[in-house]
């Protein structure tokens, strides 16, 4: 039995069934970008290794608010996703619409896209396969392989193909998770490294309720989760609210935050 680094699970002729056993992919990378490549290498070695023919990859990500991005295991396979991607027309753009699409070969009767079964031949291909990746957090993505021969994605093949981009997309939809609470997690040491107004309020809550930095600092924590606000704005309105102040950089706070035992009374209005 050879097991490869995403866990996919091969034995002789057989291939097992991974949706149920919790195996997951190792899939890397240091930006979302990056994750689809890693899965588009997977994937050809994975499909390669199953339809006993080589298959080259990509996987279309549709993110949120911002630009889709396409990884692919080779140029030519990279410019078809891509088109039709731009076009709406073919089978990777029906997969990120939720739909599955299999190409047997380039000299089928299928009309639904008119020019890509000859871009297809164009760029070296006769069968291709879109699968829908389902994934969460408003993100869609297609894995679609690609093969020089005919026929390669025939009925002996699809299904351990399906069972296998069920566990890529549960891989998939980790990693994204996890790289997003990486990028929460660094927004927060960089907020964090920046405090001085968030230490200054601090300072004042200790003075007037003799109080420790832990208590002032959880008094204002707890002050800014009452008020739905950050707690840098609930530190300068502290801050605004002593005689003199600082200046303004936008409009004047006008708020009463109370924290713990402390009120503070609206802002004294700056001139910017």
């Amino acid at each position: 039995m050879d097991t490869d680094s995403g866990g996919w699970i091969m034995k002789t002729e057989t291939q097992f069934d991974l949706r149920d056993t919790g195996v997951l992919l190792t899939i890397r990378g240091h930006s979302e970008a990056a994750l689809a490549r890693s899965l588009a290498r997977t994937a050809a070695s994975v499909a390669s290794d199953i339809c006993g023919s080589p298959v080259e990859s990509t996987v279309t990500l549709l993110r949120p608010e911002t630009a889709p991005c396409t990884a692919a295991t080779h140029d030519g396979a990279g410019a078809l996703s891509r088109w039709e991607q731009h076009t709406g027309r073919g089978p990777t753009a029906r997969a990120l619409n939720g739909d599955l699409s299999i190409i047997l070969n380039d000299h089928g009767l299928d009309e639904r896209w008119p020019g890509y079964v000859a871009g297809l031949r164009t760029a070296g291909y006769h069968s291709a396969m879109a699968i829908p990746l389902q994934l969460k957090r408003g993100y869609r993505a297609a894995l679609t392989l690609y093969a020089a021969q005919a026929n390669v994605f025939a009925p002996a093949a699809a299904p351990h193909i399906l069972s296998f981009s069920d566990v890529a997309a549960k891989s998939l939809t980790l990693s994204l998770q996890v790289r997003a609470d990486l990028v929460l997690a660094a927004e927060l040491r960089t907020e964090l490294a920046s405090r001085t107004e968030i230490d200054t309020a601090c300072g004042v809550i200790m003075g007037q309720d003799q109080c420790s930095y832990e208590e002032a600092l959880l008094a204002l924590t707890e002050a800014a989760a009452n008020k739905d606000l950050a707690v840098r704005e609930v530190a300068r309105t502290i801050i605004l609210s002593l005689a003199g102040g600082v200046p303004a950089t936008g409009n004047a706070v006008a708020t009463h935050v109370d924290a713990s035992t402390h009120l503070v009374g609206p802002a004294v209005m700056q001139d910017a």
